[in-house]
Protein backbone atom coordinates (compact mmCIF):
# COMPACT_ATOMS: atom_id res chain seq x y z
CA UNK A 1 0.00 0.00 0.00
CA UNK A 2 3.09 2.02 -0.46
CA UNK A 3 3.62 2.75 3.20
CA UNK A 4 6.78 2.27 5.16
CA UNK A 5 7.99 -0.04 7.93
CA UNK A 6 9.06 1.19 11.35
CA UNK A 7 11.12 0.21 14.37
CA UNK A 8 9.35 -0.06 17.69
CA UNK A 9 11.50 -0.01 20.84
CA UNK A 10 12.56 3.22 22.51
CA UNK A 11 15.51 4.62 20.59
CA UNK A 12 15.05 2.11 17.81
CA UNK A 13 15.17 3.41 14.29
CA UNK A 14 12.39 4.08 11.90
CA UNK A 15 12.77 2.61 8.41
CA UNK A 16 10.69 3.52 5.38
CA UNK A 17 10.25 2.70 1.70
CA UNK A 18 13.27 1.12 0.01
CA UNK A 19 15.17 3.44 -2.29
CA UNK A 20 14.87 0.66 -4.87
CA UNK A 21 11.11 1.23 -4.98
CA UNK A 22 9.98 2.55 -8.35
CA UNK A 23 6.85 3.37 -10.23
CA UNK A 24 6.01 1.24 -13.26
CA UNK A 25 8.07 2.04 -16.36
CA UNK A 26 5.96 0.15 -18.76
CA UNK A 27 2.54 -0.53 -17.72
CA UNK A 28 -16.03 -5.46 -26.87
CA UNK A 29 -18.64 -3.18 -25.78
CA UNK A 30 -20.19 -0.55 -28.02
CA UNK A 31 -17.87 2.47 -28.30
CA UNK A 32 -18.54 5.39 -26.08
CA UNK A 33 -16.61 8.40 -24.89
CA UNK A 34 -15.98 11.98 -25.82
CA UNK A 35 -15.86 13.21 -29.37
CA UNK A 36 -12.76 14.98 -30.64
CA UNK A 37 -15.03 17.72 -31.91
CA UNK A 38 -15.05 20.91 -29.90
CA UNK A 39 -11.82 20.31 -28.00
CA UNK A 40 -10.32 23.13 -26.04
CA UNK A 41 -6.71 24.16 -26.62
CA UNK A 42 -4.10 22.92 -24.17
CA UNK A 43 -4.12 25.38 -21.30
CA UNK A 44 -0.94 27.10 -20.16
CA UNK A 45 0.57 25.25 -17.24
CA UNK A 46 -1.18 22.02 -18.18
CA UNK A 47 1.10 19.03 -18.79
CA UNK A 48 3.69 18.28 -21.51
CA UNK A 49 1.52 15.67 -23.19
CA UNK A 50 -0.09 16.01 -26.64
CA UNK A 51 -3.88 16.23 -26.65
CA UNK A 52 -4.00 16.94 -22.91
CA UNK A 53 -6.72 19.15 -21.48
CA UNK A 54 -6.41 20.41 -17.91
CA UNK A 55 -9.19 21.74 -15.78
CA UNK A 56 -10.77 21.72 -12.36
CA UNK A 57 -14.15 21.44 -10.68
CA UNK A 58 -15.32 23.20 -7.55
CA UNK A 59 -16.41 20.85 -4.79
CA UNK A 60 -17.67 21.45 -1.26
CA UNK A 61 -15.12 20.71 1.42
CA UNK A 62 -17.96 18.87 3.17
CA UNK A 63 -20.80 17.70 0.93
CA UNK A 64 -23.07 17.72 3.97
CA UNK A 65 -22.55 21.51 3.92
CA UNK A 66 -22.89 22.50 0.26
CA UNK A 67 -22.97 26.19 1.14
CA UNK A 68 -19.73 25.93 3.10
CA UNK A 69 -16.09 26.21 1.97
CA UNK A 70 -15.19 25.01 -1.53
CA UNK A 71 -12.03 23.44 -2.93
CA UNK A 72 -10.77 22.94 -6.49
CA UNK A 73 -10.24 19.40 -7.81
CA UNK A 74 -7.68 19.33 -10.60
CA UNK A 75 -7.73 16.91 -13.50
CA UNK A 76 -6.12 16.28 -16.88
CA UNK A 77 -7.84 14.42 -19.72
CA UNK A 78 -5.44 12.91 -22.26
CA UNK A 79 -7.22 12.13 -25.52
CA UNK A 80 -6.71 8.96 -27.53
CA UNK A 81 -4.14 9.15 -30.31
CA UNK A 82 -5.90 7.40 -33.19
CA UNK A 83 -7.30 10.28 -35.25
CA UNK A 84 -9.41 7.82 -37.24
CA UNK A 85 -11.54 7.29 -34.14
CA UNK A 86 -13.80 10.31 -33.61
CA UNK A 87 -14.94 8.83 -30.30
CA UNK A 88 -12.76 7.01 -27.76
CA UNK A 89 -13.72 3.43 -26.95
CA UNK A 90 -13.62 4.32 -23.28
CA UNK A 91 -12.09 6.54 -20.62
CA UNK A 92 -9.68 5.06 -18.08
CA UNK A 93 -9.40 6.86 -14.76
CA UNK A 94 -6.13 5.80 -13.15
CA UNK A 95 -4.76 6.15 -9.62
CA UNK A 96 -1.30 4.78 -8.71
CA UNK A 97 -1.98 4.67 -4.98
CA UNK A 98 0.66 7.02 -3.55
CA UNK A 99 -1.18 9.86 -1.82
CA UNK A 100 2.00 11.98 -1.75
CA UNK A 101 2.76 11.60 -5.46
CA UNK A 102 0.71 14.12 -7.48
CA UNK A 103 -0.88 12.23 -10.36
CA UNK A 104 -1.27 15.14 -12.78
CA UNK A 105 2.37 16.22 -12.56
CA UNK A 106 3.34 12.66 -13.58
CA UNK A 107 0.99 12.72 -16.59
CA UNK A 108 3.82 12.39 -19.12
CA UNK A 109 5.06 9.24 -17.42
CA UNK A 110 1.60 7.68 -17.23
CA UNK A 111 0.91 8.57 -20.85
CA UNK A 112 4.08 6.64 -21.67
CA UNK A 113 3.05 3.70 -19.54
CA UNK A 114 -0.35 3.49 -21.24
CA UNK A 115 0.80 4.29 -24.79
CA UNK A 116 -0.90 1.22 -26.26
CA UNK A 117 -4.21 1.77 -24.49
CA UNK A 118 -4.15 5.47 -25.37
CA UNK A 119 -4.47 4.61 -29.04
CA UNK A 120 -8.22 4.15 -28.62
CA UNK A 121 -8.95 5.13 -24.99
CA UNK A 122 -8.81 8.46 -23.22
CA UNK A 123 -6.89 8.66 -19.95
CA UNK A 124 -8.24 10.71 -17.06
CA UNK A 125 -5.90 11.64 -14.20
CA UNK A 126 -7.30 13.38 -11.12
CA UNK A 127 -5.33 14.63 -8.15
CA UNK A 128 -7.23 13.42 -5.06
CA UNK A 129 -8.38 16.18 -2.75
CA UNK A 130 -5.67 17.33 -0.40
CA UNK A 131 -2.76 16.77 -2.79
CA UNK A 132 -1.19 17.91 -6.05
CA UNK A 133 -3.44 20.38 -7.86
CA UNK A 134 -6.44 19.61 -5.66
CA UNK A 135 -6.14 22.00 -2.72
CA UNK A 136 -3.08 20.43 -1.01
CA UNK A 137 -3.25 20.36 2.77
CA UNK A 138 -0.42 20.54 5.30
CA UNK A 139 -0.11 19.96 9.00
CA UNK A 140 3.53 20.95 9.42
CA UNK A 141 4.74 17.42 10.16
CA UNK A 142 7.48 16.51 7.72
CA UNK A 143 10.38 15.33 9.89
CA UNK A 144 10.95 11.58 9.96
CA UNK A 145 10.37 10.32 13.51
CA UNK A 146 13.06 8.05 14.90
CA UNK A 147 10.79 5.50 16.56
CA UNK A 148 7.35 3.94 16.28
CA UNK A 149 6.35 5.95 19.34
CA UNK A 150 7.55 9.07 17.56
CA UNK A 151 5.45 8.24 14.52
CA UNK A 152 2.30 7.72 16.59
CA UNK A 153 2.78 11.07 18.30
CA UNK A 154 3.58 12.82 15.00
CA UNK A 155 0.32 11.49 13.51
CA UNK A 156 -1.58 12.75 16.55
CA UNK A 157 0.09 16.16 16.25
CA UNK A 158 -0.85 16.30 12.58
CA UNK A 159 -4.47 15.50 13.44
CA UNK A 160 -4.61 18.24 16.06
CA UNK A 161 -3.29 20.82 13.63
CA UNK A 162 -5.75 19.85 10.92
CA UNK A 163 -8.69 19.90 13.32
CA UNK A 164 -12.16 19.17 11.99
CA UNK A 165 -11.12 19.71 8.37
CA UNK A 166 -9.28 16.38 8.52
CA UNK A 167 -12.69 14.67 8.27
CA UNK A 168 -13.02 16.03 4.73
CA UNK A 169 -10.18 13.84 3.43
CA UNK A 170 -11.54 10.35 2.94
CA UNK A 171 -11.77 7.87 0.07
CA UNK A 172 -15.51 8.51 -0.05
CA UNK A 173 -15.08 12.27 -0.47
CA UNK A 174 -12.41 11.70 -3.13
CA UNK A 175 -14.67 9.24 -4.97
CA UNK A 176 -17.42 11.85 -5.01
CA UNK A 177 -14.94 14.36 -6.46
CA UNK A 178 -14.08 11.89 -9.22
CA UNK A 179 -17.78 11.56 -9.96
CA UNK A 180 -18.08 15.34 -10.18
CA UNK A 181 -15.25 15.41 -12.74
CA UNK A 182 -16.92 12.63 -14.74
CA UNK A 183 -20.16 14.60 -14.79
CA UNK A 184 -18.40 17.83 -15.78
CA UNK A 185 -16.72 16.09 -18.74
CA UNK A 186 -19.89 14.27 -19.79
CA UNK A 187 -18.27 10.82 -19.73
CA UNK A 188 -21.01 8.17 -19.60
CA UNK A 189 -18.98 5.52 -17.75
CA UNK A 190 -15.42 5.06 -16.52
CA UNK A 191 -12.99 2.17 -16.66
CA UNK A 192 -11.46 2.26 -13.16
CA UNK A 193 -7.78 1.33 -12.78
CA UNK A 194 -6.17 1.46 -9.34
CA UNK A 195 -2.86 0.24 -7.99
CA UNK A 196 -2.24 -0.54 -4.31
CA UNK A 197 -4.18 1.94 -2.13
CA UNK A 198 -5.59 3.27 -5.39
CA UNK A 199 -7.59 0.03 -5.53
CA UNK A 200 -9.21 0.96 -2.22
CA UNK A 201 -10.24 4.30 -3.72
CA UNK A 202 -11.60 2.69 -6.89
CA UNK A 203 -13.57 0.13 -4.89
CA UNK A 204 -15.12 2.95 -2.86
CA UNK A 205 -15.97 4.76 -6.10
CA UNK A 206 -17.68 1.63 -7.43
CA UNK A 207 -19.55 1.29 -4.14
CA UNK A 208 -20.81 4.88 -4.20
CA UNK A 209 -21.31 5.41 -7.95
CA UNK A 210 -22.07 2.00 -9.46
CA UNK A 211 -23.88 3.40 -12.52
CA UNK A 212 -20.76 5.32 -13.53
CA UNK A 213 -18.57 2.20 -13.84
CA UNK A 214 -17.93 0.24 -17.02
CA UNK A 215 -15.13 -2.05 -15.78
CA UNK A 216 -12.54 -2.26 -12.99
CA UNK A 217 -8.87 -3.27 -12.80
CA UNK A 218 -7.46 -3.65 -9.29
CA UNK A 219 -3.70 -4.17 -9.23
CA UNK A 220 -2.32 -5.28 -5.84
CA UNK A 221 -5.90 -5.05 -4.61
CA UNK A 222 -6.74 -3.85 -1.12
CA UNK A 223 -10.11 -5.11 0.19
CA UNK A 224 -12.24 -2.66 2.14
CA UNK A 225 -12.10 -4.95 5.18
CA UNK A 226 -8.47 -5.98 5.69
CA UNK A 227 -6.45 -7.29 8.63
CA UNK A 228 -4.80 -4.45 10.56
CA UNK A 229 -2.50 -6.98 12.23
CA UNK A 230 -0.99 -7.85 8.80
CA UNK A 231 -1.08 -11.62 9.37
CA UNK A 232 -1.59 -12.34 5.67
CA UNK A 233 1.41 -10.15 4.92
CA UNK A 234 3.59 -12.26 7.21
CA UNK A 235 2.31 -15.38 5.48
CA UNK A 236 3.03 -13.80 2.09
CA UNK A 237 6.60 -13.06 3.14
CA UNK A 238 7.12 -16.72 4.06
CA UNK A 239 5.62 -17.80 0.74
CA UNK A 240 7.75 -15.33 -1.20
CA UNK A 241 10.97 -16.56 0.39
CA UNK A 242 10.01 -20.16 -0.37
CA UNK A 243 9.07 -19.36 -3.96
CA UNK A 244 12.09 -17.29 -4.85
CA UNK A 245 14.38 -20.00 -3.47
CA UNK A 246 12.59 -22.94 -5.11
CA UNK A 247 12.57 -21.19 -8.50
CA UNK A 248 16.23 -20.25 -8.36
CA UNK A 249 18.59 -22.16 -10.59
CA UNK A 250 21.68 -21.23 -8.57
CA UNK A 251 21.00 -23.48 -5.57
CA UNK A 252 22.11 -20.62 -3.30
CA UNK A 253 19.12 -20.73 -0.98
CA UNK A 254 16.61 -23.09 0.57
CA UNK A 255 13.35 -21.48 1.64
CA UNK A 256 12.87 -23.34 4.93
CA UNK A 257 16.50 -22.85 5.93
CA UNK A 258 16.40 -19.15 5.02
CA UNK A 259 13.31 -18.64 7.22
CA UNK A 260 15.04 -20.37 10.14
CA UNK A 261 18.10 -18.17 9.62
CA UNK A 262 15.92 -15.07 9.44
CA UNK A 263 14.33 -16.05 12.76
CA UNK A 264 17.76 -16.51 14.35
CA UNK A 265 18.88 -13.13 13.09
CA UNK A 266 15.68 -11.48 14.37
CA UNK A 267 16.25 -12.86 17.85
CA UNK A 268 19.88 -11.75 17.74
CA UNK A 269 19.20 -8.12 16.76
CA UNK A 270 16.31 -7.92 19.24
CA UNK A 271 18.73 -8.82 22.02
CA UNK A 272 21.67 -6.88 20.57
CA UNK A 273 20.59 -4.10 18.16
CA UNK A 274 23.17 -2.98 15.64
CA UNK A 275 24.11 0.69 15.60
CA UNK A 276 24.51 2.53 12.31
CA UNK A 277 24.31 6.06 10.91
CA UNK A 278 22.11 7.71 8.29
CA UNK A 279 23.04 11.26 7.29
CA UNK A 280 24.83 11.75 10.58
CA UNK A 281 21.93 10.44 12.67
CA UNK A 282 22.59 7.49 14.96
CA UNK A 283 20.10 4.68 14.62
CA UNK A 284 19.64 1.12 15.85
CA UNK A 285 18.82 -1.90 13.74
CA UNK A 286 16.54 -4.15 15.81
CA UNK A 287 14.12 -6.96 14.96
CA UNK A 288 11.44 -4.53 13.79
CA UNK A 289 13.92 -2.87 11.45
CA UNK A 290 14.79 -6.35 10.16
CA UNK A 291 11.09 -7.12 9.65
CA UNK A 292 10.78 -3.89 7.69
CA UNK A 293 13.77 -4.78 5.51
CA UNK A 294 12.28 -8.20 4.71
CA UNK A 295 8.83 -6.73 4.11
CA UNK A 296 10.14 -4.13 1.69
CA UNK A 297 12.33 -6.68 -0.10
CA UNK A 298 9.16 -8.68 -0.82
CA UNK A 299 7.38 -5.49 -1.88
CA UNK A 300 9.95 -4.08 -4.28
CA UNK A 301 11.24 -7.12 -6.13
CA UNK A 302 14.61 -7.49 -4.41
CA UNK A 303 13.78 -10.44 -2.16
CA UNK A 304 16.36 -12.54 -3.99
CA UNK A 305 19.03 -10.46 -2.26
CA UNK A 306 17.73 -11.29 1.22
CA UNK A 307 19.23 -14.79 1.74
CA UNK A 308 22.79 -13.55 1.18
CA UNK A 309 22.26 -10.58 3.53
CA UNK A 310 20.98 -12.93 6.24
CA UNK A 311 23.85 -15.40 5.82
CA UNK A 312 26.46 -12.65 5.96
CA UNK A 313 25.00 -11.19 9.19
CA UNK A 314 24.90 -14.59 10.90
CA UNK A 315 28.54 -15.08 9.92
CA UNK A 316 29.52 -11.78 11.52
CA UNK A 317 29.42 -9.45 8.51
CA UNK A 318 26.73 -6.86 9.29
CA UNK A 319 27.59 -4.44 6.50
CA UNK A 320 25.11 -5.82 3.90
CA UNK A 321 22.37 -5.67 6.56
CA UNK A 322 23.31 -2.11 7.53
CA UNK A 323 23.37 -1.12 3.85
CA UNK A 324 19.85 -2.52 3.48
CA UNK A 325 18.71 -0.42 6.45
CA UNK A 326 20.45 2.66 5.03
CA UNK A 327 18.60 2.17 1.73
CA UNK A 328 15.35 2.93 3.50
CA UNK A 329 13.95 6.43 3.13
CA UNK A 330 11.37 8.92 4.44
CA UNK A 331 7.87 8.21 5.67
CA UNK A 332 4.81 7.98 3.42
CA UNK A 333 6.98 8.39 0.36
CA UNK A 334 8.73 6.55 -2.42
CA UNK A 335 11.70 8.91 -2.01
CA UNK A 336 15.18 7.75 -1.18
CA UNK A 337 17.37 8.64 1.77
CA UNK A 338 18.30 12.29 1.80
CA UNK A 339 15.14 13.52 0.08
CA UNK A 340 12.81 15.77 2.02
CA UNK A 341 9.82 13.92 3.42
CA UNK A 342 6.48 15.31 2.24
CA UNK A 343 3.98 16.78 4.62
CA UNK A 344 2.07 13.90 6.16
CA UNK A 345 -1.34 15.58 6.26
CA UNK A 346 -3.11 13.78 3.41
CA UNK A 347 -1.56 10.36 3.97
CA UNK A 348 -2.37 10.22 7.67
CA UNK A 349 -5.86 11.69 7.19
CA UNK A 350 -6.76 8.93 4.74
CA UNK A 351 -5.22 6.25 6.93
CA UNK A 352 -6.79 7.43 10.16
CA UNK A 353 -10.20 8.25 8.68
CA UNK A 354 -10.75 5.21 6.47
CA UNK A 355 -8.93 2.15 7.67
CA UNK A 356 -10.19 -0.30 10.32
CA UNK A 357 -8.98 0.22 13.88
CA UNK A 358 -7.88 -2.21 16.58
CA UNK A 359 -9.63 -0.20 19.31
CA UNK A 360 -12.91 1.63 19.83
CA UNK A 361 -12.80 4.79 17.71
CA UNK A 362 -15.00 6.62 20.24
CA UNK A 363 -12.83 5.80 23.26
CA UNK A 364 -10.33 8.18 24.91
CA UNK A 365 -6.68 7.57 24.07
CA UNK A 366 -5.91 5.87 27.40
CA UNK A 367 -8.65 3.32 26.77
CA UNK A 368 -7.52 2.78 23.18
CA UNK A 369 -3.98 2.06 24.37
CA UNK A 370 -5.23 -0.60 26.78
CA UNK A 371 -7.49 -2.15 24.17
CA UNK A 372 -4.70 -2.36 21.61
CA UNK A 373 -2.20 -3.86 24.08
CA UNK A 374 -4.71 -6.46 25.28
CA UNK A 375 -5.66 -7.51 21.77
CA UNK A 376 -2.06 -7.77 20.63
CA UNK A 377 -1.22 -9.89 23.67
CA UNK A 378 -3.84 -12.43 22.59
CA UNK A 379 -2.45 -12.90 19.07
CA UNK A 380 -0.91 -16.22 18.08
CA UNK A 381 2.85 -15.82 17.72
CA UNK A 382 2.96 -18.46 14.97
CA UNK A 383 1.06 -16.16 12.61
CA UNK A 384 4.00 -13.74 12.50
CA UNK A 385 6.95 -16.10 12.30
CA UNK A 386 9.86 -15.76 11.89
CA UNK A 387 9.35 -12.45 13.73
CA UNK A 388 7.84 -11.64 17.08
CA UNK A 389 4.30 -10.32 17.18
CA UNK A 390 5.53 -6.94 18.39
CA UNK A 391 8.20 -6.61 15.69
CA UNK A 392 5.91 -7.45 12.76
CA UNK A 393 2.91 -5.41 13.94
CA UNK A 394 5.21 -2.41 14.41
CA UNK A 395 6.97 -2.75 11.06
CA UNK A 396 4.24 -1.58 8.67
CA UNK A 397 3.14 2.01 8.79
CA UNK A 398 -0.51 1.68 7.78
CA UNK A 399 -1.22 -1.20 10.15
CA UNK A 400 -1.06 -1.58 13.93
CA UNK A 401 -1.33 1.45 16.20
CA UNK A 402 -0.37 4.32 13.87
CA UNK A 403 -3.65 6.18 14.43
CA UNK A 404 -4.23 5.26 18.06
CA UNK A 405 -3.72 8.88 19.22
CA UNK A 406 -5.66 10.45 16.33
CA UNK A 407 -7.68 13.13 18.12
CA UNK A 408 -10.99 12.83 16.25
CA UNK A 409 -13.18 10.37 18.17
CA UNK A 410 -16.15 10.81 15.81
CA UNK A 411 -14.52 10.75 12.42
CA UNK A 412 -16.31 9.07 9.50
CA UNK A 413 -15.88 5.33 9.08
CA UNK A 414 -15.71 3.79 5.62
CA UNK A 415 -18.50 1.29 4.90
CA UNK A 416 -17.04 -2.13 4.00
CA UNK A 417 -20.13 -3.79 2.51
CA UNK A 418 -21.77 -3.56 -0.92
CA UNK A 419 -23.67 -3.57 -3.07
CA UNK A 420 -21.10 -3.22 -5.84
CA UNK A 421 -21.76 -3.02 -9.59
CA UNK A 422 -21.85 -6.27 -11.55
CA UNK A 423 -19.30 -5.25 -14.17
CA UNK A 424 -16.14 -6.91 -15.54
CA UNK A 425 -13.52 -6.87 -12.76
CA UNK A 426 -9.91 -8.01 -12.97
CA UNK A 427 -7.76 -8.39 -9.87
CA UNK A 428 -4.06 -8.83 -10.59
CA UNK A 429 -1.44 -9.61 -7.94
CA UNK A 430 2.25 -10.43 -7.76
CA UNK A 431 2.92 -13.79 -6.15
CA UNK A 432 6.02 -12.41 -4.37
CA UNK A 433 4.24 -9.38 -2.89
CA UNK A 434 4.12 -9.08 0.91
CA UNK A 435 2.62 -5.58 0.83
CA UNK A 436 -0.76 -6.52 -0.67
CA UNK A 437 -0.59 -10.29 -1.14
CA UNK A 438 -2.72 -12.38 -3.47
CA UNK A 439 -4.76 -13.58 -0.48
CA UNK A 440 -5.96 -10.01 0.02
CA UNK A 441 -6.50 -9.70 -3.72
CA UNK A 442 -8.81 -12.72 -3.65
CA UNK A 443 -10.66 -11.17 -0.72
CA UNK A 444 -11.03 -7.97 -2.75
CA UNK A 445 -12.31 -9.99 -5.72
CA UNK A 446 -15.03 -11.58 -3.57
CA UNK A 447 -16.55 -8.13 -3.10
CA UNK A 448 -17.74 -8.35 -6.73
CA UNK A 449 -20.07 -10.84 -8.39
CA UNK A 450 -17.84 -12.05 -11.21
CA UNK A 451 -14.29 -10.84 -10.60
CA UNK A 452 -11.36 -12.75 -12.05
CA UNK A 453 -7.97 -13.05 -10.35
CA UNK A 454 -4.60 -13.29 -12.08
CA UNK A 455 -1.61 -14.22 -9.93
CA UNK A 456 1.53 -13.03 -11.71
CA UNK A 457 4.53 -15.30 -11.03
CA UNK A 458 7.86 -13.73 -10.08
CA UNK A 459 6.23 -10.30 -9.71
CA UNK A 460 5.91 -8.07 -6.69
CA UNK A 461 3.92 -5.01 -5.58
CA UNK A 462 2.26 -3.42 -8.58
CA UNK A 463 2.89 -6.42 -10.87
CA UNK A 464 2.95 -4.09 -13.89
CA UNK A 465 6.52 -3.41 -12.83
CA UNK A 466 7.71 -6.84 -13.94
CA UNK A 467 10.11 -6.39 -16.82
CA UNK A 468 8.50 -8.37 -19.65
CA UNK A 469 5.41 -6.17 -20.01
CA UNK A 470 3.17 -9.22 -19.65
CA UNK A 471 1.11 -7.97 -16.71
CA UNK A 472 0.49 -4.59 -18.30
CA UNK A 473 -0.54 -6.20 -21.57
CA UNK A 474 -3.08 -8.34 -19.69
CA UNK A 475 -4.67 -5.37 -17.92
CA UNK A 476 -4.75 -3.25 -21.08
CA UNK A 477 -6.37 -6.06 -23.08
CA UNK A 478 -8.93 -6.54 -20.30
CA UNK A 479 -9.94 -2.89 -20.45
CA UNK A 480 -10.07 -2.90 -24.24
CA UNK A 481 -12.06 -6.13 -24.61
CA UNK A 482 -13.97 -6.14 -21.31
CA UNK A 483 -12.88 -9.71 -20.62
CA UNK A 484 -9.78 -11.63 -19.62
CA UNK A 485 -7.83 -12.68 -22.68
CA UNK A 486 -4.66 -14.63 -23.36
CA UNK A 487 -2.45 -14.96 -20.26
CA UNK A 488 0.13 -17.37 -21.70
CA UNK A 489 2.85 -14.73 -21.38
CA UNK A 490 2.80 -15.35 -17.60
CA UNK A 491 4.85 -18.51 -18.16
CA UNK A 492 7.64 -16.44 -19.70
CA UNK A 493 8.29 -14.16 -16.73
CA UNK A 494 11.74 -15.19 -15.45
CA UNK A 495 12.48 -15.94 -11.79
CA UNK A 496 14.16 -13.25 -9.74
CA UNK A 497 17.92 -13.65 -9.31
CA UNK A 498 19.01 -15.01 -5.95
CA UNK A 499 22.26 -14.06 -4.19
Amino acid sequence: MRFAPLSCAAGATLVASLALSALPTAVGAPPFGLSRAGRVAQAPGCVPVPAAECGSVRAPLFRSKPAGPKIDIGYVLIRHSDAALPVARGTVVFNPGDSNAPVIDSAAMWAGVFTDLLSDHDLLLIDPRGGGRSHPIRCGVTAVPGTRKGLVRAVARCGRRLGRQARAYTAAATADDFEAVRERLGIPKLDLYGVSSGTYLMTVFAQRHPRSVRSIVLSSAVPLRFDMWARRNAQALRLAIGRVCSRSTTGKCDGARTLRQLGRLARRVRAHPIGYTVNGERRRLDDTTLAGIAYQAATNGVIGQLPAVIRAALQGDNQPLISAAQALGPLFSGSGVGDAAPDLALAVSLTCNDYPTLWDRRAPVAVRLRQFAARRARLRQAAFRPFSTRAWTSAIIDRGNTCIRWPDRHRPAQRTSGPFPDVPVLVISGDLDANVPTAEGRQAARQFAHAQVVDVPNAWHGPEREGTGCALSITSAFIRNQRLGDTSCLTKIPPLPVN
